[in-house]
Formats: structure tokens, C-alpha cells, sequence
């Protein structure tokens, strides 16, 4: 009977040793794996991918305001897009040529929507509007560009076409509306409302139907993504107690916590092309930097939790066997 129960705990210590094993090489010397790409100092913030994945445009102040950069995510070489005494601000959206980037700026005296290209040259106002219009983004398409505005007295979600044209209001609650991103499909607008109580993400058409909310509770959760496949959204949310980004399957379900910033916080999420990495800002290191991450292992480290605990339950059950017939 001794023997059996050393057979026992032999198999059971096997089967445990090999799950800390694998679980180990699996893990990222930071706690959630992502990688700071900027240094400098100054705030950083407002980060997205080029079409190709192969640069991000941010803001920064490490000039002594704030500017439009570009860094290259192989070389390493960053490249200032905007120069002078103007706040230049929010680059979150890219052309789907990669020509383009629009952002937002007080250059004309109070906070509009502009784009410039990728180069630095042609500087475009698209809105004129004596209001404050900011956070805006090209449609995947191209055709369209989202942005949030206060002409209306409170922030709604505004569209207009690419060039400036037909600017039109999204949505009309006397609720704060803001932050919003296109669906892969260049119809449906993620954005942030208060209109439930507390913040949440909803979801809307561009001409104002099918208003939805994707996220309740009680924590306050901000800016939301669509990945470029459309299965999954990260945003994020002050539910874990501090601000970090979170991933879910589209429909809402299979939640989870994706950045664990320790002190500090990490926010204004966005995709790559690739639907593997995002991009966001993080202070978890004293100073607001922008950092990358793979999100593709997110079901992979749950699978290899799952895969640790069905080994050790197969290695007891077998022994378990083993000790029946020897009875």
C-alpha cells in the first residue's frame, strides 16, 4: 500500500512539474509581455499602426508641446511629422493607403480636425468649426472620417466624408459621447458613452441606427477597438481598480484582462493589420511611453493552463487505476 501511494505521488509530482515547465517557458519576463518602443521624454500618447504595420503615429510632447511623430518599428528611427507652438494631438487613424494621417490641432486658434501625409507635407483642415473637434479616424474604406465634437453643446459622434464634406451628427443624447472607432466593415462606430450611468462602449451605425451597448457595469470603461477581423474588441476599462486594457470576443463574451501596468496605467488601445499586436501608452514606468504587444497567445496561455490540470488529472486518475488492481 506504501508503494502504491509513492506510484501515486510520483505521477502527480511528474504531471506538475511538467505543467510549471511549460507554463514557464511561456511566460514574458514583464508581467503581460509588452515591449516599450519609445524613451524619450515628454508625454506619449494616442499611438496607431500604418496600414502595413510597420509604423505607428503618436503624439509627444518631448519638445515642450505637443507634436505628431512616426516611429519605425524595425529601424527604431523616429520622425516628427509637426513642428511650431500649435497643439498637435490624437493621431488615430491612418488612410488605408498609408498615405495620410488625421489628428487634431488648435493651430487656427481653437481644436480641429486635420490631416497631413505621412511625409509631413500637405497640412489639410477638414473642420472649421468654432467648437472643439477632436479624436478622429479614417474609415477602413477610406471614404469617411469619425470624430467627436461639442457643437452641439455636449460630445456626440460626428462623420464626414474624407475630404471635409458633408459633415453630419452621429449621435443626439444629452449624454457625453466621445472616443470612437470604425468597425472593420465601415458602417458600425465604437465609441464611449455615459448615457447608462457610468461609461460604457456602445456601438452605432454611421447614419445613427442601431444603437447598441456592448459593455455594462459599474467601472468606467473608455476607448474600444474592433480587431481587423471584427471577432474581437479590446478597450479600456478602471474594472481590475486602475486603468488597463481588456480583450473580449465581439458578441461580449470570453473577457479578460490583457496589461497589468503594477503602479501605473495603460490605455488608448489600437490594432495592427495583422489582428496579432496592439499599440497603446502606458506610465507603468514612470514616464508615459508607447508600447506594443502580441495579443495572439492570449487563448494559447489559457490553453496551456487548462492542458496543466487535465495532465495532472489524467496522471491521478491513471494511478488512481494502477492502485484498484493492485488491491
Amino acid at each position: 500500500m506504501a508503494e502504491d501511494k509513492n506510484n501515486y505521488s510520483r505521477i502527480i509530482g511528474t504531471a506538475l512539474i511538467f505543467f510549471l515547465f511549460f507554463t514557464a517557458i511561456n511566460a514574458n519576463a514583464s508581467p503581460d509581455g509588452a515591449v516599450r518602443i519609445t524613451s524619450t521624454e515628454g508625454f506619449k500618447r494616442a499611438p496607431s499602426f500604418s496600414p502595413d504595420g510597420n509604423l505607428i503615429a503618436y503624439e509627444s510632447s518631448e519638445t515642450g508641446n505637443a507634436d505628431i511623430w512616426i516611429i519605425n518599428l524595425s529601424s527604431g528611427e523616429r520622425t516628427r511629422l509637426t513642428t511650431g507652438l500649435s497643439e498637435d494631438s490624437l493621431p488615430k487613424g491612418w488612410s488605408p493607403d498609408g498615405r495620410k494621417i488625421t489628428f487634431t490641432s488648435d493651430r487656427s486658434g481653437n481644436m480641429d480636425i486635420w490631416t497631413i501625409d505621412a511625409d509631413g507635407t500637405n497640412l489639410t483642415q477638414l473642420t472649421i468649426d468654432p467648437s472643439y473637434d477632436f479624436y478622429s479616424s479614417f474609415s477602413p474604406d477610406g471614404t469617411k472620417i469619425v470624430f467627436t465634437s461639442n457643437r452641439s453643446g455636449n460630445s456626440d459622434i460626428w462623420v464626414m466624408d474624407a475630404d471635409g464634406e458633408n459633415q453630419h451628427q452621429v449621435t443626439t443624447s444629452p449624454s457625453e459621447d466621445m472616443i470612437p472607432s470604425w468597425a472593420p466593415d465601415s458602417r458600425r462606430i465604437l465609441f464611449r458613452s455615459n448615457r447608462s450611468g457610468s461609461g460604457d462602449i456602445w456601438m452605432i451605425d454611421f447614419d445613427g441606427t442601431n444603437l447598441t451597448q456592448v459593455t455594462d457595469g459599474h467601472a468606467e470603461d473608455w476607448g474600444a477597438s474592433f480587431s481587423p477581423d471584427g471577432r474581437r474588441i479590446t478597450f479600456d476599462s478602471q474594472r481590475s481598480g486602475r486603468m488597463e486594457i481588456w480583450i473580449m470576443d465581439a458578441d461580449g463574451s470570453n473577457l479578460k484582462q490583457l496589461t497589468r501596468s503594477g503602479e501605473g496605467i495603460s490605455m488608448c488601445n489600437t490594432w495592427s493589420r495583422d489582428n496579432k499586436t496592439i499599440a497603446f501608452w502606458s506610465d507603468r514606468y514612470g514616464n508615459p511611453d508607447i508600447f506594443i504587444m502580441d495579443v495572439s497567445n492570449v487563448k494559447k496561455s489559457d490553453n496551456i493552463v487548462y492542458a496543466g490540470f487535465l495532465l495532472i488529472f489524467i496522471g491521478g486518475f491513471l494511478a488512481y487505476l494502477r492502485m484498484g488492481k493492485r488491491r
